[in-house]
């Protein structure tokens, strides 16, 4: 709601964590529910470069304060049930009163502590980590944090660019495309992203991002039918900036992907050291199961699936290497 009234379109939002129990249409929204009431995200479109920062300060500001909202009228049916229901003695309605009210409280504080979580296999910032972010760092950076182009960034110099030259237009393209690509509207993101990516005054960096977007099409979606595009993807990334990391391992995800498993292999061990980030082990671990399995290296399959799993990230992609492999841990 606080996302509709600032004019943002928030098209899909998970609730809890876990196997999906139910799903629905509210407002233009899709409302996933998930088993464990624990962890929850919105996706938003739509978003504006015109006063966004004190936008989105409310949107982030709103689940907390739904938190603190519903404390108060937990503590306010505690105080006056018993006008209207002899409760007040029953272990079960106090147990119940008491747990909900510590429940709300700590997600009070701890969505406004400014940190980093993990939520659905990847990192996130908090509601009170985004709050700081948008009052402290420059447009420039907090586009880039939005965005998440720092991994596509080859020198600190990119840092002073401004991201798709500032252009308001491509970055609403942008945007409508991710909003496509969580609705798995997949060609339609395509075409989206492939309209921003001709434009010849595109830095490398804003290339990258672009096209490591393309190549989560097959890698995240597993929509093989697009392999092919992205073998040319991501040669042209790897053509740009090999040193990059992320770019590595979308190259040797994608190899292994058209069967080339050695070369895939060979380019994905390095990305499973501890000193690199947990997606790209995860997903290099995960990939490297399946080159193994191909290659006759049943014996290490295992380990490499053990190893994506203790990484807590990319989960999605480990339970679908395990169903293909028909190896779980």
């Amino acid at each position: 709601m606080a996302a509709k009234i600032v004019g943002f379109n928030p098209h899909f939002v998970k609730i809890g964590s876990g196997k999906k129990i139910l799903e629905l249409m509210f407002l233009e929204s899709r409302i996933e529910f998930c088993l464990i009431p624990s962890g929850g995200i919105t996706y938003t479109s739509n978003l504006s470069l015109e006063n966004m920062r004190a936008k989105l300060i409310f949107m982030y500001l709103a689940g907390p304060m739904m938190n603190c909202l519903l404390l108060v009228l937990i503590i306010i049916f505690d105080k006056y049930s018993n006008l209207f229901f002899n409760i007040n003695h029953m272990d079960l309605y106090t147990n119940f009163i008491s747990f909900s009210s510590i429940h709300e409280t700590f997600l009070f504080i701890g969505n406004l502590l400014p940190f980093e979580s993990n939520i659905y296999g990847r990192s996130h910032p908090t509601d009170g980590k985004q709050v700081l972010d948008a009052l402290t760092k420059t447009n420039e950076q907090f586009i880039q944090k939005k965005l998440g182009l720092a991994r596509y960034s080859i020198n600190e110099d990119d840092s002073s660019i401004d991201f798709f030259n500032n252009d308001l237009k491509t970055l609403q393209i942008l945007y409508k495309a991710q909003a496509e690509l969580h609705k798995c509207n997949f060609n339609q993101t395509i075409k989206l992203l492939e309209q921003i990516l001709i434009n010849d005054n595109l830095i490398t960096r804003d290339k990258l991002y672009i096209l490591d977007i393309l190549i989560s099409v097959v890698i995240d979606h597993e929509q093989i039918q697009y392999l092919q595009k992205a073998d040319i993807w991501s040669a042209q990334a790897l053509a740009l900036a090999g040193e990059i990391k992320t770019i590595q391992g979308t190259r040797g995800a994608i190899l292994i992907e058209l069967g080339r498993y050695s070369e895939g292999k060979e380019m994905l061990l390095p990305l499973t050291a501890v000193d690199n980030d947990a997606i790209d082990i995860a997903v290099s671990c995960c990939y490297i199961a399946k080159a193994d399995h191909f290659l006759g290296n049943d014996n290490s399959v295992k380990d490499w699936l053990k190893k994506a799993a203790k990484t807590g990230t990319a989960r999605h992609i480990l339970l679908r290497t395990q169903q293909q492999l028909n190896c779980f841990i």
